[in-house]
């Protein structure tokens, strides 16, 4: 897992007059209304963030982690039949939006999942 930076706020600490942007109040009643329609364990990404996300090499990716459990980088990147680097890049940028976590098993990292569903907020 990656460092903490020292500077970097705790999104659970909040001080009683912090003001919450109109964008993250909305994207925080889109996860409430989908967990109470069916829909728990969600990540709400904002549209500028999809766009990091959504392309066909990534959504294959977590596809794949959605049926299978690789116990390593490499192993996933082999089952893609996709360059290791290109693999380990790709879950590197999806582990710093929340969407997949390494697990550390010893010698490897096995890549998955950290939610059931992932959506981007509405566009309007």
């Amino acid at each position: 897992m990656s460092k903490k930076n020292p500077e970097a706020p705790n999104p659970n600490e909040f001080e009683e007059n912090t003001e919450i942007s109109p964008e993250l109040e909305l994207r925080n009643q889109f996860t409430e209304v989908l967990t109470q329609h069916g829909f728990p364990d969600t990540l709400v990404l904002s549209r500028e963030r999809a766009e990091d996300v959504f392309h066909e090499r990534r959504i294959r990716m977590m596809d794949y982690l959605k049926t299978h459990q690789p116990q390593s980088v490499r192993q996933l990147a082999e089952e893609l039949e996709v360059d290791k680097g290109v693999v380990s890049r790709d879950l590197q940028k999806l582990s710093r939006l929340d969407i997949v976590e390494l697990e550390d098993n010893g010698r490897s990292k096995a890549p998955r999942l950290k939610h059931k569903h992932v959506v981007v907020e509405p566009v309007i």
